[in-house]
C-alpha cells in the first residue's frame, strides 16, 4: 500500500480516532487503527474501535496502490502532528512495517496484520435525518447526568424513548437525574427504547459539533450516526434502565425563580470552602433572599446571599454544589425555576425556553 496525503487532512482524520482507541491495552489490536486503500479511490479509510464504539473515517489522498495495514494510533498521531512537511508519503514494506516521510524526516514503525483488526458491525435499518443544533441542543442537556460508576452499567449512559412525533431523553446517577421531552420525528426507528452508552453519547456529540445535519439509525444492538466523511458504530447497553417517572417529584407547590448567573457565581465562590469530596452547600430560602453557604472545620466557611422574589416558608435544604452548576452550565435562560415540596424532598429545575427540560437533584444532610 502507498498513499500521499496532505497533513491538515491526515491529521484532522486521526485525531478523530484518538477518542475511541482502547488505551487499557487489554487487547494490543486495540490501540490500533485499521488504514485502508484502494487503487483509484482518492478516499482512505481509517478505523478505530474499542468494541464498544467504533468509527470510519474517510480522508482524501492520492493511492499509488491499495493495501490495508493497523499501526498505532497513538504514534501515528503524534508523527504525523510533529511533521514539518505539508504532504507524507505513506507506504507499508516486509513485515507489517509502515514507513512515513515528509521533507527530510523518514520514521518507520511496525505494524499488525489487518486481518487481526476486529470485524464491524453491518449497518442494520434506515436512517432518519436529524439536524444537528437541533438535537445537540436535547442530549447537552441530559449527557451531564450520566453515571461514571462502572458497577452500574445500565445507567452509564442516556435513554432514549420515542413515540410518533416525539422523543425523550433521560439520564440518571442515582444522585440526580436529567430529562428532556421534544417533538422529533424518529418514526424511521423500530426501537422504541434504547441505552446510549456514555462513550457512545460523547462521541456522538464531537461527530455532529461541526456538522449541519447527520443521519441516525438504530439496530436491536447497535446505533449508527453517518456524516459526509464519518460513520460511528455503538454498541447499546444490554440492561433496563429505571423508572424515571417514579424520580421526577409531581406535587411542587414551592416555585421560587432565581438568577442564574448571580446563583452560580454564588455557588462557585461558596463551593471554595465546602467539603472537597461532598462539595455541600446549603440553601437558605427566606423572604426576599436565598443565602447559600458552605461549611468546613478544616477550612472555614463562606456565604453570599442573593436578592429573589420570593414570600413563603422559610427553607434550608443541603445540595451538592457540582450538580447545580452542572445543570445550569446547560440552562440557556437568565433566570431558572427551582420547585420544591418540603426540606426533605428532592428539587425540580426547570426552565421557560425549553418546556420538555427537567432535572432532579437530590438533596444531601450538611
Amino acid at each position: 500500500m502507498k498513499f500521499n496525503i496532505i497533513k491538515s487532512e491526515f491529521l484532522e482524520a486521526l485525531n478523530t480516532t484518538q477518542g475511541i482507541v482502547e488505551k487499557k491495552n487489554v487487547m494490543p489490536i486495540l490501540a490500533n487503527i485499521l488504514i485502508e486503500a484502494e487503487a483509484g479511490n482518492p478516499l482512505i479509510k481509517i478505523s478505530a474501535t474499542d468494541l464498544e464504539v467504533a468509527v470510519h473515517v474517510m480522508a482524501q489522498a492520492s493511492v499509488e496502490s491499495a493495501g490495508k495495514i493497523t499501526v498505532n494510533a497513538k504514534s501515528l498521531y503524534d508523527i504525523v502532528r510533529e511533521s514539518n512537511g505539508e504532504e507524507l508519503e505513506f507506504k507499508t514494506t516486509e513485515n507489517d512495517r509502515v514507513q512515513i516521510t515528509c521533507l527530510h524526516s523518514e520514521f518507520k514503525i511496525h505494524g499488525l496484520s489487518a486481518k487481526e483488526f476486529p470485524s464491524l458491525p453491518s449497518i442494520e435499518g434506515k436512517f432518519s435525518r436529524v439536524l444537528s443544533e437541533e438535537f445537540q441542543s436535547i442530549i447537552s442537556k441530559v449527557a451531564f447526568a450520566m453515571s461514571t460508576d462502572e458497577t452500574r452499567y445500565h445507567l452509564n449512559g442516556v435513554l432514549l424513548e420515542k413515540t410518533d412525533k416525539e422523543i425523550t431523553l433521560v439520564a440518571t446517577d442515582g444522585h440526580r437525574l436529567a430529562y428532556n421531552k421534544h417533538v422529533f420525528d424518529f418514526s424511521q426507528i423500530k426501537q422504541d427504547k434504547v441505552i446510549i452508552p456514555r462513550k457512545g453519547v460523547n462521541e456522538i456529540q464531537k461527530l455532529i459539533a461541526n456538522e449541519k445535519a447527520f443521519d441516525i439509525c438504530v439496530s436491536d444492538r447497535h446505533v449508527f450516526v453517518k456524516t459526509e466523511k464519518q460513520t460511528l458504530f455503538i454498541r447499546l447497553i444490554d440492561g433496563n434502565f429505571p423508572d424515571y417517572n417514579r424520580v421526577i417529584p409531581k406535587d411542587n407547590p414551592i416555585e421560587i425563580e432565581v438568577p442564574k448567573e448571580e446563583f452560580v457565581g454564588a455557588l462557585k465562590r461558596v463551593s471554595l470552602l465546602a467539603n472537597d469530596r461532598s462539595k455541600g452547600i446549603s440553601l437558605y430560602f427566606c423572604n426576599g433572599c436565598l443565602s447559600v453557604s458552605s461549611s468546613n472545620p478544616e477550612i472555614g466557611e463562606a456565604k453570599e446571599e442573593i436578592d429573589i422574589n420570593y414570600k413563603g416558608v422559610v427553607l434550608n435544604i443541603g445540595f451538592n454544589a457540582k450538580y447545580f452548576l452542572d445543570v445550569l452550565g446547560v440552562v440557556p435562560d437568565e433566570n431558572i425555576i427551582i420547585a420544591f415540596k418540603d426540606e426533605l424532598s428532592p428539587c425540580l429545575i426547570k426552565c421557560k425556553s425549553d418546556p420538555g427540560f427537567q432535572s432532579v437533584i437530590m438533596p444531601m444532610r450538611m
